[in-house]
């Protein structure tokens, strides 16, 4: 029969062994290959996995446990079942590992993540432990702890304890009660800290009073992602912007929607109303598709769609199907071709042409006037009649300006000679 006593001992030689997936040997461990070695050196044999740990021996209640037991949580919310198993030590503690990035270690039932993911204990046949005197069941005798001793064995620094009111005067009834991890648990869930804050922003709240160097690593790496974030979104912050977009992050665990929803709010025009970043990408695009759509678009417009792109109120196909409702009512008589993907600069391509040539001006496009009224001539019955290009012709020979053009006088001299041959007197 083994003890669980002897069994602890041999798991603490461990202590600091690093994590590694599918270890069982000293090198390194995983959670159930460090189970299954410590208890193998003590002659009891287990399964390999977690997954089959926890149908060895009897269930037993948090509060019945004792050295030797087997603790099991559920980590991973998407698979279901246990996937974490640890040693329990005494004292509302558990020596464990982690998972990657951390080693072999001893924790407290009595943490947020833990008692959140509880799954139960175990008790493994032939491990046994000291019987408690008197006879009878063998069971855990815990020595009376102070306040900081206690709150160290619910996984919470003394310190914390202060910086809130209500867990503080619960700390000092555990210590005259000396509650045990479960009773702890059960009160604490109850508090309303627990029940209004967050697990992410408790974890962040006992890490900045737990580990203060920690909690200010994770807060400068948080601040320098939010920078950077910042940068490719085009976004203009403030120290103070980044410092408020950090700490939600790292308190609440903000997701990209969260966080783009948050930078959206400070895209802003740079020198010479210019837009950097993913903003001043989709600026571009909404000034291109305006453009080929005959709309026209104020730097305000461009900006406000920018932002609710970046913050993901909307997308670019609705950015673009409202710029085409509004060519649709700007050209009623091109309507249907707008809706059905046509471009008003190419509807306006035959006109823009014709007029650059007639009146040598450069860059006419579907924004010239005189091609816009031809687009939207409104005949005799009131209805949308574009003009053919003939009209068009004529409206712009009919323009002071195309008499002073070369063309102008090229068709007078062929007029002029023209009627000279009528009269015989040219030929």
């Amino acid at each position: 029969m083994a003890r669980g006593e002897d069994i602890i001992a041999s798991a603490r030689k461990y202590l600091g062994t690093p994590y590694v997936w599918g270890g069982a040997k000293p090198g390194g461990f995983d959670c159930s290959g460090l189970v299954q070695y410590v208890f193998q050196q003590h002659g009891v044999s287990l399964p390999r996995v977690t997954y089959d740990q926890i149908n060895v021996g009897s269930s037993v209640p948090q509060n019945k446990l004792r050295p030797g037991d087997l603790v099991f949580f559920d980590t991973d919310r998407k698979r279901g079942g246990a996937d974490h198993v640890g040693i329990y030590v005494g004292g509302g503690r558990f020596i464990h590992t982690p998972r990657p990035g951390q080693s072999v270690k001893v924790s407290s039932l009595a943490e947020g993540y833990y008692m959140d993911r509880w799954m139960g204990g175990r008790r493994v046949p032939g491990v046994s432990a000291n019987a408690a005197s008197g006879g009878g069941e063998a069971l855990e005798v815990a020595p009376k702890l102070d306040a900081s001793e206690l709150a160290e064995t619910y996984g919470m620094s003394y310190a914390f304890f202060k910086s809130q009111p209500e867990l503080w005067k619960m700390l000092n009834s555990a210590v005259e009660g000396q509650w045990d991890p479960t009773r702890f648990q059960s009160e604490v869930k109850n508090t309303k800290w627990w029940k209004t804050t967050s697990e992410p922003a408790r974890q962040a709240q006992v890490l900045a009073k737990t580990d203060p160097a920690t909690y200010q690593a994770t807060l400068e790496a948080a601040r320098v992602q939010a920078r950077a974030i910042a940068v490719k979104a085009g976004a203009i912050m403030t120290e103070k912007n980044v410092d408020a977009l950090a700490r939600n992050m790292v308190h609440f665990q903000w997701n990209e929607a969260q966080v783009a929803n948050f930078v959206g709010q400070y895209i802003k025009f740079g020198a010479e109303k210019v837009l950097g970043g993913a903003a001043g990408t989709a600026a571009r695009e909404i000034k291109r598709q305006a453009y080929e759509l005959g709309v026209a678009v104020t730097d305000q417009s461009i900006l406000n769609n920018a932002q609710y792109l970046l913050r993901g109120v909307t997308t670019m196909e609705q950015v673009q199907n409202g710029l085409r409702e509004q060519a649709a009512g700007l050209y009623p008589a091109f309507a249907d071709q707008i809706a059905a993907g046509a471009s008003v600069q190419e509807l306006a391509q035959p006109y823009a042409q014709m007029l650059a040539q007639e009146l040598g001006q450069p860059n006419v496009d579907a924004f010239s006037p005189k091609v816009k009224a031809a687009l939207n001539r409104i005949g005799a019955d009131g209805q949308p009649a574009p003009m053919s290009l003939t009209e068009f012709a004529q409206t712009v020979r009919s323009d002071p300006a195309w008499r002073r053009t070369p063309a102008a006088a090229d068709q007078t001299l062929a007029v002029g000679r023209q009627v000279l041959a009528d009269m015989g007197l040219v030929r």
